[in-house]
């Protein structure tokens, strides 16, 4: 998929890519930086977001926090990000990996079903923030399916119970039967596991941070990718800055996640 080499390595908090679609949007520059052995470009991107949140000023009274002063926050944060994938290289494969599926198969049965003769002209509408969306509601159904999967030994355990009543077997302890079901169920789980579904998920999230135009504009990435980040990639001085420009009741729920930090 041939595009913008700015595309990759946008700082405008804005998507206008026809080539690409917005799927190759900010993220492979983003990963190029979290794989340099070097600091030094991702302490340059730390500090074009310091100097700019430096440039706005917070709002008086009732007034909304500037639109640069949102970005600089988000920018901020993306950097942190970026640091911790630096630290956590097998989490950068698993991005390049769903990242690659966007840019590949993904945008490829797109334009096979709804490109028609103009596939540009249908990517373009994908800039609007659709990649983003994509990657959040994937990492929020993967928590739904993670959670679904913590209730198993339970409603395993329930299903035998009820089965032997109703067919008058020898009643057991519950107790009895919810041990041998979670001793059988945590090594089947362990297989279920294996491709990591909470990697996954962080992955997504990420991603999400990083392929979104514009986070600032986007609640959704604000509340499925940056609220559930804060608690492992973000820096302090980033949650501060993103409680001064997100709405009230994103701090309110940061603060509740955190413990009241």
């Amino acid at each position: 998929m041939t595009h913008p080499v700015s595309c990759e390595g946008a700082k405008q908090h804005q998507c206008r890519c026809s080539a690409c679609g917005g799927a190759q949007h900010g993220w492979p520059n983003g990963l190029a930086l979290a794989r340099d052995t070097s600091p030094i470009a991702r302490q340059e991107a730390r500090d074009r977001s310091d100097v700019a949140w430096a440039g706005t000023q917070p709002p008086r009274g009732q007034r909304r926090p500037s639109k640069g002063r949102q970005a600089a926050a988000t920018d901020c944060a993306t950097v942190d990000l970026i640091d911790w994938l630096s630290e956590n290289p097998s989490t950068i494969d698993h991005i390049q990996e769903v990242g690659n599926l966007l840019t590949g198969p993904i945008i490829g049965e797109l334009d096979k079903r709804f490109g028609g003769s103009k596939p540009r002209q249908a990517r373009k509408s994908f800039t609007d923030h659709f990649w983003c969306d994509l990657l959040v509601a994937l990492a929020e159904s993967i928590e739904k399916f993670s959670k679904a999967l913590a209730r198993v030994p339970e409603n395993v355990t329930a299903a035998i119970i009820d089965s032997r009543r109703a067919e008058r077997r020898t009643p057991l302890l519950e107790a009895l039967v919810a041990l041998a079901v979670q001793t059988a169920w945590e090594p089947i789980k362990g297989l279920i596991h294996t491709s990591g579904v909470e990697e996954v998920q962080r992955a997504c999230r990420i991603l999400a941070v990083l392929i979104c135009p514009a986070p600032e504009d986007h609640p959704a990435v604000q509340n499925g990718a940056l609220l559930p980040l804060a608690h492992e990639g973000l820096l302090k001085i980033s949650r501060e800055r993103l409680e001064q420009v997100f709405p009230a009741e994103w701090v309110r729920r940061l603060r509740d996640d955190l413990g009241g930090a």
